[in-house]
């Protein structure tokens, strides 16, 4: 590899490692008009049981499973790999919290696990364009009905 290839390759890790962190605080403070812009019209989401077929079903699932829900994502240490100039895949460390009230009562969640995702470059941009969690392991709360 020379020195320009490189740059490109730290350039598009960085752009990546960022376009993780718009996601994880979208998802966090719900702001789905951001969480959107990270990702492609056909994305595809395996982490809410069966697959979810595009952006909108995938936002509309969210906003049904995280109402009244606040929750605390941390999602570190990736491992990318590049396909091509234009497509990579990622593995990222997923430790995630959650609390809620149900029945007047507090309520919380907490997830280890990875997030397996898959970039493209659309329009001049690195987007998600699918992510399967897999969890390791998950506590909660007695009585807790389970998110995500």
């Amino acid at each position: 590899m020379n020195a320009p290839e490189g740059i490109r390759l730290l350039l598009a890790i960085e752009e990546l490692k960022a376009l993780q962190a718009r996601r994880v605080r979208a998802i966090d403070s719900q702001d789905w008009d951001l969480y959107r812009t990270c990702h492609a019209e056909d994305f595809t989401s395996f982490t809410l049981g069966n697959p979810i077929y595009g952006i909108d079903g995938v936002i509309e699932g969210l906003k049904t499973a995280l109402a009244g829900v606040t929750s605390a994502h941390h999602v570190m240490l990736p491992e990318l790999s590049f396909e091509s100039a234009n497509a990579a895949s990622g593995t990222w460390i997923l430790h995630d919290r959650l609390w809620w009230a149900q029945d007047g009562e507090a309520h919380w969640m907490k997830g280890w696990g990875h997030y397996h995702d898959t970039y493209a470059v659309r329009q001049g941009r690195w987007v998600f364009m699918s992510r399967r969690i897999v969890r390791s392991r998950v506590e909660h709360s007695v009585g807790a009905r389970m998110i995500g």
